[in-house]
């Protein structure tokens, strides 16, 4: 299972992920076939809450090399259940999505201030994983909303933007 929701982090990089932090998911870099996009986000829902815009949002992604699924559960969320997304960019239902990736975001609250800073600082909307289409048994962590990812124009580099909740 390449990419995949919940479960423990992946081995290389179960030690990179602060103690405050829990692993959310790990899914192949659309652009680049051998990397995976790791995401963990602050283990502290409130923080979580409090800090969901670039450039303090409490959400990270590390890029790393494939790598097996770790055996730390310390850095788990235990409740989100584990679910295979390995087949996002072919399976898209037209009623709702899932994973986006590039073109235009499909934003819960369109308002600017969302993404202007991200844009100002050259940052352009990269990949969305929205919890409307997750499976029936997996806990929502962004209360039923979307995390978006952006990535710089120049170095390449993918950072989470924001999230939103409806």
């Amino acid at each position: 299972m390449r990419g995949r929701i919940g479960g423990n982090p992946p081995k290389l990089i179960e030690e990179q992920i602060p103690d405050d932090y829990r692993f959310y998911a790990t899914l192949v870099h659309p652009e680049k076939e051998d990397v995976m996009l790791s995401i963990i986000i602050h283990e502290n829902f409130d923080t979580l809450l409090e800090k969901n815009i670039y450039p303090s949002i409490e959400v990270r992604v590390i890029e790393h090399e494939y790598s097996e699924i770790g055996s730390n559960t310390d850095k788990s969320i235990l409740d989100l259940g584990m679910n295979s997304i390995s087949d996002y960019s072919e399976n898209q239902g037209n009623n709702f999505l899932f994973i986006k990736v590039l073109g235009e975001p499909r934003l819960i609250q369109p308002k600017s201030y969302y993404y202007k800073e991200l844009e100002n600082n050259n940052y352009s909307f990269f990949l969305q994983i929205e919890e409307e289409g997750y499976s029936d048994n997996m806990d929502y962590v962004f209360m039923y909303g979307a995390l978006y990812l952006y990535r710089h124009n120049e170095t390449g580099e993918v950072i989470a933007g924001f999230w939103q909740c409806s």
